[in-house]
């Protein structure tokens, strides 16, 4: 898995309950559509019949000479009136045994128009059957839609339908909302249960049918993004087997650069990498340089990172391969992204060392802090001086939380006023708390060893909690610690069999910086290009916000 990849952030946490533990659930049968007539049904009716009989006693009158003429007519009028003296209670028996479908609503209209057309003339339907075809309501459940749109016929005779996850309570009552029968559910959850999470469906996720002309389930696909699909299709013996279906990413190498003039976000979106590559930066150059404090007007910047497409829609960023930032406070800071194994990679200082020292000062990629370390904060719920012994990170719902360092996790689930916690040991008698999560990454259960990092739930706001964010807060030895006074010691060197290839990899792409233009300083002539070495704040300037 490369950096930065932008698909598979779930951005709106639902908190969706899932209804599938240890097995399938019982569950409620889905209500009859076969219901007794309606008293606004009863009254229609009555209406229906009063119409008709006296469009009868009318014709009676005024053309009863033109009857005897014509049988095709006599035999109409015949069948109106015997319509007519159809009982509400027969009616309603007719009801529960006409199940509405397609296939039967055009059959009725078939017949119907067989009356006025002599070249299609059939035999009639019976008027019983005729006036129940006619009146018979289509049944829809609540949080469907009629197929239209989402339904159509493939090449090989196949229907296929689309909905939505929604506002179901879980995986299994989104595919019997979508239309699934309650032996296609267990089949299907059966079939995907080792593949999909269930716990984080969302309501934008996509279910699709695909069924032959009796009606039979042939294919499935739960589909989370447009790079992540599950499919369910028919083997050999009739039973539906899951996979992932893998989806061919097409990469595009960008190298841009450029200045900055009010923000760093502002002028990467200028060179065309968008606003929210701004987190890259402060993630890569942590503990070097603190964007809201250091970033001046005429810092410049470059990038070397994959942009990434799917049938020619982008889909985000991919592999970041070289950061590099000209500060005129800090100084030339340089970054590049190596993998020691496939798929498991961090970035690196030209000295081949690890960006991140011992701790991540923060684990997740932030709005703003909301509150910070503070033993005499009065606390917003309840009103009262209690110690807070750690820092708030205000961030949207969903956004990743990572391991702060290599550790091992003493506790992962719900406790009290923390809402969603993980707890984790790290080594000196080090521990690290990460409160209020939307979820808990999958397999990060107690006793599991996790890496620096490596992404352990996602922002929330369970427990006792104002808005989303992270409650992050280290303790040593029993007693907690401000977070944001365990600076950064020098980061883990390569392996030394690795130490060759990464200088080779450092300078092809240290010379691929150099030759990237910066796109035009800004306008005011107050500002000019950044001295490299300059660690003066130069006069009259201000911090620049990061985004």
């Amino acid at each position: 898995m490369h950096y930065g990849h932008a698909i598979g952030i779930p951005i709106p946490g639902m908190g969706i309950k899932p209804n599938i533990e240890d097995g399938l659930p019982t569950h409620r049968p889905l209500p009859s559509v076969d219901l007794a007539l309606l008293p606004q049904e009863r009254r229609a009716l009555r209406i229906r019949n009063s119409v008709g009989a006296s469009f009868v006693l009318f014709a009676i009158g005024s053309g009863a000479a033109l009857f005897v003429f014509s049988d095709d007519l006599r035999d109409f009028v015949a069948g109106i009136v015997s319509s007519n003296r159809i009982d509400e209670n027969e009616v309603e028996a007719n009801r529960s045994s006409q199940r509405p479908n397609a296939r039967k609503a055009e059959a009725t209209l078939t017949n119907q128009s067989s009356l006025t057309d002599p070249d299609r003339r059939e035999a009639p339907l019976e008027p019983e059957k005729e006036l129940i075809a006619a009146m018979k309501p289509v049944v829809l459940e609540s949080n469907q839609t009629a197929m239209t749109a989402d339904a159509f016929d493939t090449p090989e005779g196949l229907q296929q339908s689309v909905k939505r996850f929604g506002k179901a309570r879980g995986f299994r009552d989104a595919l019997l909302s979508a239309g699934a029968s309650s032996g296609e559910a267990n089949e299907l959850i059966e079939a995907l249960t080792s593949l999909v999470d269930f716990r984080h469906c969302q309501p934008e996720h996509e279910l699709l049918f695909e069924r032959d002309q009796t009606r039979r389930l042939v294919r499935f696909e739960y589909r989370v993004g447009i790079t992540e699909i599950y499919r369910a299709t028919r083997g050999k013996e009739g039973k539906l087997v899951g996979r992932a279906v893998e989806i061919p990413i097409d990469k595009s190498r960008l190298a841009k650069g450029g200045y900055i003039s009010r923000s760093l976000r502002q002028a990467l979106e200028t060179v065309g990498l968008g606003g929210g590559f701004a987190g890259v930066f402060v993630e890569a150059f942590e503990g070097h340089i603190d964007f809201k404090k250091d970033a001046r007007a005429g810092d410049n910047f470059k990038a070397i990172v994959d942009h990434e497409y799917v049938n020619g829609t982008f889909i985000g960023t991919g592999t970041v391969h070289a950061l590099e930032y000209h500060s005129q406070r800090k100084g030339k800071l340089l970054a590049f992204w190596y993998e020691v194994k496939k798929g498991k990679g961090d970035f690196y200082s030209a000295q081949g060392r690890t960006m991140q020292g011992g701790w991540l000062r923060t684990p997740v990629q932030y709005d703003h802090i909301s509150s910070k370390f503070n033993l005499r904060r009065k606390h917003p719920i309840l009103k009262r001086v209690i110690p807070h012994y750690g820092v708030d990170y205000a961030a949207a719902p969903g956004t990743p939380v990572k391991a702060a360092a290599d550790g091992k996790v003493s506790f992962a689930g719900f406790k009290g006023a923390n809402g969603n916690l993980v707890v984790l040991n790290h080594n000196n008698g080090f521990q690290t708390f990460y409160a209020h999560l939307l979820r808990i990454a999958r397999g990060i259960r107690f006793g599991v060893s996790v890496e620096q990092r490596q992404v352990i739930g996602s922002v929330g706001s369970t427990g006792r909690s104002t808005g989303p964010h992270l409650h992050f807060a280290i303790k040593r030895n029993g007693r907690f610690l401000d977070p944001a006074t365990q600076l950064n010691g020098p980061g883990k060197p390569l392996p030394a069999s690795e130490e060759s290839k990464f200088r080779r990899l450092k300078q092809a792409l240290i010379n691929e910086l150099e030759k990237i233009p910066l796109a035009a300083a800004p306008e005011d002539s107050e500002i000019s290009p950044p001295q490299e070495e300059t660690e003066a704040l130069p006069q009259g300037s201000e911090s620049l916000d990061v985004f």
